[in-house]
């Protein structure tokens, strides 16, 4: 029982009765005295007249305005110390991806390398069509029982569906000669890690300068090496391969150019990363091997994980382009950012080696894509031993 059920003069409104009980000075008029009559310790911020104005309104409006203005206080000193900066930093981003350095990148002649395949185009027989898929897997680093168990997890099919490894096969894990040799049984392909780069390097300076009568394509492991030339590291590593093996990974390239997926567009494999607006040809191979991030004002890559990530410029890039002249790419590498799946661009290294995961992106012929992983199977991760 209420208030306006016991009384029938009740008014109809329900307006709060606090609402209704008047201010103490509603009968104060400001123009009713001198004012000499108030003292220096009766001075107020606002005018008497101006109080007595606010205090004749509802206390509703009152609360209602109160709030309003620490809302509106609480938002003015966000955006100046948070939000007003960020935006302009993003205004700035955004200008600097959408204008062109005087100097472009990749307008320079690079060398040729010696024993390095810088693009490669894949057979077309592979591309995913009437039930064949294509199996893209970010870096395995020597961990071949993952590998096995995640191909057996997306029930991949010798005969139908096509491996394409994303660099960095060997090192770190247990068994990097075991991903080779895999990767020969499926006929599979792959394309050139800096993992992989470093040890062909090394080879290539470890062995000796005299001509050998040996194919580099045979079932024999490689020997001759010069102990005192290179990484002792890699020099261990390059002894658990036979020298047909080592040819497999040369005949990595660095950029693979997979060719039109349905609703993927032009599909493209590399480790690391690419530079917009440059051709397949024209990229750094160093830097399609290492980069992670890169320099707006000069459209320089880098390995190092501070600055603006390739593929956010990478991304902002594709969306300007007509549509027939887009890019997706799929890589590895950085592990640092895990999976990172964009529209145009698709990072795959979920640390396998390093206790996570080894990750799959399996493409089917209309182009719709599944994202696949399987735990490390060594908890902590091989690469601490």
């Amino acid at each position: 029982m209420t208030y306006y059920d016991d009384n029938p003069y009740a008014p109809k409104s329900r307006t709060p009765l606090l609402d209704l009980i008047p201010d103490h000075n509603d009968d104060l008029y400001a123009s009713d005295e001198e004012d000499s009559f108030y003292g220096k310790e009766d001075d107020f911020l606002i005018s008497k007249k101006w109080q007595h104005r606010i205090d004749r309104l509802p206390r509703r409006v009152k609360r209602y305005s109160f709030a309003g203005i620490v809302v509106t206080f609480v938002f003015l000193i966000s955006w100046w110390t948070i939000f007003g900066p960020r935006y302009a930093a993003y205004r700035h981003e955004l200008n600097l991806m959408n204008e062109a350095p005087e100097m472009a990148y990749g307008a320079n002649a690079h060398p040729n390398f010696k024993d390095m395949i810088q693009v490669k185009d894949m057979d077309e027989q592979h591309l995913p069509k009437k039930g064949k898929r294509l199996v893209f897997v970010g870096d395995v680093h020597g961990c071949r029982k993952e590998l096995e168990h995640l191909l057996k997890k997306v029930d991949f099919k010798h005969k139908h569906d096509h491996l394409i490894l994303t660099g960095d096969m060997v090192s770190k894990g247990p068994d990097s000669a075991g991903v080779v040799r895999l990767i020969q049984d499926l006929g599979a392909s792959c394309v050139r890690g800096n993992w992989e780069d470093k040890l062909l390097l090394t080879i290539a300076d470890a062995l000796p300068r005299t001509p050998s009568t040996t194919s580099d394509a045979d079932d024999q492991p490689l020997d001759l090496l010069d102990s005192s030339h290179g990484d002792p590291r890699f020099l261990r590593l390059a002894k658990e391969f036979t020298r047909k093996e080592l040819f497999t990974l040369q005949q990595c390239p660095v950029i693979l150019r997979v060719g039109t997926v349905p609703h993927l567009g032009n599909l493209v494999a590399v480790h690391a990363g690419l530079v917009p607006d440059t051709p397949l040809e024209k990229q750094d191979p160093f830097h399609v091997m290492n980069m992670r991030t890169i320099d707006l004002e000069t459209r320089i890559p880098s390995s190092k994980h501070e600055g603006t990530p390739w593929e956010k410029f990478w991304n902002h890039r594709q969306k300007k382009l007509d549509k027939h002249e887009r890019t997706t790419v799929v890589y590895g590498h950085n592990r640092k950012r895990g999976l990172n799946i964009h529209e145009y661009s698709k990072g795959l290294d979920t640390g396998c080696v390093s206790g996570g995961h080894l990750t799959a992106l399996v493409v089917d012929d209309k182009g719709k894509t599944e994202l696949v992983s399987v735990k490390c199977g060594k908890a902590g991760g091989y690469d601490k031993d």
